[in-house]
């Protein structure tokens, strides 16, 4: 089945897409790499908007993956390009949210050594104890 005009016009805007989000995962991909995290927050939402505009697209393209006409904008190169950005990407962004959790939690950490946690009453005893140990029921009464 050969493409129609409709088709060579989808194909086209396809592979333009398939360019811009290269390079804006590559944008992103440097703007992490040297340090300017705020890249991420501010490349999201075109980042989500192109990838869609992508995944509902494909169907429109998936038909003639093996056409000459595909293959001359070189659609399959730039799938495979657009593949490496993608898992590069996600590989940087699971590593900022790795470190960042880790982050919190020693924060959390130092809070708590420094933190009264707890209730005390007038006297400046905890209210609940003041031997340190929780208290227990006797289940055998």
């Amino acid at each position: 089945m050969a493409p129609t005009d409709l088709d060579l016009q989808n194909i086209d805007a396809f592979a333009s897409k398939l360019g811009e989000a290269v390079t804006l995962l590559k944008q992103e991909i440097a703007g992490i790499n040297e340090g300017k995290l705020n890249i991420v927050s501010e490349l999201y939402n075109q980042k989500a908007s192109i990838l869609k505009w992508l995944e509902l697209k494909m169907p429109l393209v998936e038909p003639f993956i093996n056409d000459d006409s595909v293959k001359a904008r070189r659609i399959p190169d730039r799938l495979a390009e657009l593949k490496e950005a993608v898992s590069e990407n996600n590989a940087l962004l699971s590593r900022m949210s790795t470190a960042a959790g880790t982050i919190l939690k020693e924060i959390e950490k130092a809070q708590q050594r420094h933190s009264l946690s707890g209730l005390y009453g007038k006297s400046g005893r905890k209210v609940g104890g003041s031997d340190g140990r929780s208290r227990t029921l006797d289940k055998e009464l």
